[in-house]
């Protein structure tokens, strides 16, 4: 595991290096402890033609945003200027030149980032995961949004665990309330049943998806929101055909 901090305004995570472009205007200084917004989507590195129209639509009104597959083109970054969003990317690799990996984007600048980095066993790429945290107004903890994109292809479990259980670890010392969001790829009943587990295990609930339209293979869900210190006040997910996952947003209450 390779674990990196930075606290930058807008900042891309590629092992030393740090690429910080000119910072937002418009941001908010902290999150409303009765209206915290999260839209959590793979966006399939922006590949389908309708991806950035889509994209505008679902992120406008959402306080945090957590990406993956964000393949850093001028359009993603334009977008997200035009939406007074700062944002983080942790690299996972570059295709074409540019960078992806899971992002996070907010209308409230991070106090501080980590990012961690874990090898594909097989493929010998990276699946990434970024740890952010934002002020909540009338609050000394700050609200802690970890963003995942969970190890795909393997022959057994290990690699997986070791993700999912670092992910927990940094998860479990923040003292304060917590949403973890992303593509878990949880494919396979010991998958999910590993993930919950840890979940579980930390004092996280999941949210209920029962008549939600979230991308599913081999009949199992991969996206998924957990959380502590919180309570959903509302969720919703999309069907879209301009990723090969759907949105799904929720709208937070602080207990």
């Amino acid at each position: 595991m390779q674990m990196n901090n930075i606290s930058l305004s807008h900042r891309l995570l590629d092992g030393p290096s740090q690429n910080h472009p000119s910072p937002v205007k418009d941001l908010i200084d902290a999150l409303d402890p009765e209206n915290i917004s999260l839209l959590n989507w793979n966006i399939y590195k922006g590949k389908r033609g309708n991806w950035a129209s889509h994209f505008c639509g679902y992120i406008k009104e959402h306080d945090i945003v957590t990406i993956q597959e964000a393949h850093l083109s001028e359009h993603l970054k334009s977008i997200l200027a035009r939406q007074n969003c700062t944002w983080t990317l942790n690299v996972a690799f570059h295709l074409d030149n540019r960078a992806s990996g899971v992002m996070t984007a907010s209308r409230v600048a991070a106090l501080n980032t980590i990012g961690m980095r874990h090898t594909e066993p097989l493929i010998r790429t990276a699946k990434t995961a970024l740890f952010s945290y934002y002020p909540i107004k009338g609050s000394e903890q700050p609200l802690l949004v970890a963003n995942i994109h969970g190890i795909n292809f393997t022959l057994g479990t290990h690699a997986y665990r070791r993700q999912i259980e670092n992910l927990f670890q940094v998860a479990h010392q923040h003292e304060g309330a917590i949403a973890i969001a992303g593509d878990f790829n949880t494919w396979s009943r010991i998958r999910m049943e590993m993930v919950q587990g840890y979940a579980t295990a930390a004092g996280f609930l999941s949210l209920d998806y029962t008549g939600h339209v979230r991308k599913r293979f081999f009949g199992k869900a991969l996206d998924h929101v957990f959380f502590r210190g919180l309570d959903p006040v509302a969720h919703h997910s999309w069907k879209v055909d301009s990723s090969d996952h759907n949105p799904t947003r929720v709208q937070f209450k602080l207990l």
